[in-house]
């Protein structure tokens, strides 16, 4: 893999980049499968919400932040009808097909 040994993950602090290595696990890195895996554990999957103490923006928790984080609150938005689901069992609950648009766009 030519990212092997690089952050998979980025978001912005203060101003600055901070990298991050998302838990994608290869063997589960279907769409659905990764929305499930953020649904029940968002923490590791938002660390820019977690400081130092424990707290992230307006001292709000994470927990308090992301605990009615539920698969059927998380929309995907893609235009392959087959990354609604995966072979493990996962379902995307929400999701919207668009149309796919391969002309060139100005």
């Amino acid at each position: 893999d030519k990212r092997a040994g690089q952050p998979n993950g980025v978001y912005r602090e203060a101003g600055d980049w901070t990298y991050f290595d998302a838990p994608v696990d290869p063997a589960r890195a279907f769409k659905a499968d990764v929305l499930e895996s953020i649904a029940t554990q968002p923490g590791i999957w938002f660390p820019q919400l977690q400081v130092a103490s424990g707290h992230g923006p307006a001292g709000a928790g994470l927990e308090d932040l992301l605990k009615d984080l539920r698969p059927e609150g998380i929309v995907l938005v893609d235009d392959q009808r087959a990354n609604f689901q995966s072979p493990t069992g996962a379902q995307v609950l929400r999701y919207c097909k668009v149309a796919r648009y391969d002309a060139v766009y100005r």
